[in-house]
């Protein structure tokens, strides 16, 4: 689905950031030659646009595929992902808290699907698996529903950053992609030697809570 195989690839994504509305972080997606690989990164900064009263949060920064062409009847298209059940993603990051971001078909423009990018090896390479029917349907960041992904539906996927701290951030990515089931126990297989030798076990009591707020909005 996206693979940055080369500096071409990089125009398959746009990026974005709170200076659309007059905020301060700054965002780049580039080709690293040394990694082969996609660097998404830049500065965070929170501090508020000070023209713009009606601004009250800032600190965001984000990629994301650029919307699909429309067909000869000038409609929309979609991924469909109907017989797939997880996102894949190889990359190389910092211990900040990055988040996937799927956007489908839905009442709004603004609302997207969201779920953490949990990584347990920050500095080195390693693949995150998502199941698509965890993640949350969010508006501006917060949770509006547990509506799962319309998988027939899908139109753009990206990471974004917005965990309300100060500074630099730095995250490679190789590829993106949406799995089969058995393709997913492989590389959940694969990972689990590498999530037990942990260099960030903190995040391993992170993702507990995550999964167990989950579980406390489903009853």
């Amino acid at each position: 689905m996206l693979h940055f195989t080369g500096p071409e690839v990089l125009k398959e994504c746009i990026t974005r950031s709170d200076k659309e509305i007059g905020g301060y972080s700054t965002v780049s997606l580039d080709w690293d030659p040394k990694e082969r690989a996609a660097h998404f990164h830049g500065n965070l900064s929170l501090d508020l646009p000070p023209s713009r009263p009606e601004v009250q949060r800032s600190g965001y920064a984000m990629f994301r595929t650029r919307d699909p062409p429309k067909n000869f009847l000038d409609d929309e298209t979609y991924w469909d992902w109907q017989t797939l059940s997880h996102v894949a993603l190889r990359v190389k990051g910092d211990r900040r808290k990055y988040l996937v971001n799927i956007q489908s078909k839905t009442a709004l423009p603004t609302e997207i699907h969201q779920h953490r990018l949990f990584l347990y090896n920050p500095g080195e390479w390693e693949v995150a698996v998502i199941p698509i029917n965890q993640f949350l349907l969010t508006h501006w960041g917060r949770v509006e529903s547990l509506q799962e992904v319309e998988k027939d539906k899908v139109r753009t996927i990206g990471i974004g950053l917005l965990d309300r701290r100060y500074g630099p951030y730095s995250l490679y990515v190789d590829w993106i992609k949406a799995i089969s089931d058995d393709e997913a126990e492989r590389y959940i297989v694969e990972g689990r030697a590498k999530a037990t030798k942990s260099t960030n076990p903190e995040l391993l009591l992170e993702k507990r809570i995550a999964e167990s707020r989950k579980k406390e909005m489903e009853l």
